[in-house]
């Protein structure tokens, strides 16, 4: 984890899971801005993959934790953070006819969970 850390290396196939957990501790332990560099590279990853795609849950997720950790950076942030939030939810409604279907209720319950834990 260090040699990732350090820019040593990124994420990519092998460690996308990890990275994407440690990125959701990084924002539990208030490592906003870190969490946000691993989380963006991860939410890069899973877009590009064909298994999941930016409609997916995981991409969707991930793009939750890019938006904790851009909220937990304080004021001059929250425009971004918002701006994210609303990116998520387009992707949610946009998610009804495509091959994730079956998870939006779920994903627009999780999203109204994330802004109630920020106060949004």
């Amino acid at each position: 984890m260090v040699e990732l850390r350090e820019g040593k290396g990124g994420v990519n196939s092998a460690n996308l899971v990890t990275m994407h957990m440690f990125a959701d501790f990084l924002v539990k332990t208030g490592k906003f801005e870190e969490a946000e560099r691993v989380e963006s590279e991860v939410c890069e990853v899973m877009d590009g993959r064909a298994s999941l795609g930016r409609d997916s849950p995981q991409a969707i997720n991930a793009r939750r934790i890019i938006a904790r950790a851009v909220w937990g950076q304080g004021e001059g942030r929250r425009a971004d953070a918002e701006a994210l939030i609303r990116e998520i939810e387009g992707i949610v409604e946009g998610m009804g006819g495509g091959r994730f279907a079956v998870y939006q209720e779920e994903e627009r319950e999780l999203n109204e969970a994330m802004k109630a834990g920020l106060g949004a």
